[in-house]
């Protein structure tokens, strides 16, 4: 049996992508529980370095599949977009990605900004209800990602059956 390298680095990027996927929702969780700002501040650069494995992750997935999909179709007579699991599976690791690209990020630099207004004593007076807008729609975020990585999982597992040795 042979294994191919690409193969063997997608595993390694999931496992990164887990990670921080898993990392950035404790991490989220023990930042709206700590009432010290300045632990929070704290929390959150420590918040902001995990989720810099995600584009990590992101890139090494986008590579190391594509490389798979070469790798399974070389000299087969169908075409990748015919198998309807892979299409479905890359859409929503397209939707993963801008999701964790534009909103996540989003969200959290704007609590962060008001976290900060409230270290320096110059908060707005609705403040408290703007962060518990964005730890609301942080919930979402992290749902709607843990959602997509589960589907996607869920088809590379399911979804080979008829053909094995693709992810």
């Amino acid at each position: 049996m042979r294994v191919s390298y690409a193969f063997v680095l997608h595993l390694l990027s999931i496992g990164i992508l887990t990670t921080s996927l898993l990392a950035g929702f404790i991490l989220d969780r023990r930042f709206r529980k700590e009432p010290d700002l300045r632990l929070k501040l704290y929390i959150a650069g420590i918040s902001r370095v995990i989720g810099l494995l995600s584009p990590v992750a992101a890139i090494l997935l986008l590579v190391t599949g594509i490389a798979n999909i070469h790798n399974r179709f070389l000299g087969s007579t169908s075409a990748w977009y015919v198998e309807g699991w892979l299409v479905a599976k890359i859409i929503l690791y397209v939707v993963m990605v801008l999701n964790g690209l534009f909103y996540g990020p989003g969200l959290m630099r704007s609590r962060l900004k008001i976290i900060r207004s409230h270290a320096e004593q110059a908060a707005p007076m609705n403040a408290d209800t703007l962060i518990r807008s964005y730890n609301k729609q942080l919930t979402l975020f992290y749902a709607v990602q843990t959602l997509l990585f589960l589907f996607i999982v869920y088809m590379s597992v399911f979804g080979t059956a008829k053909h094995p040795g693709v992810i």
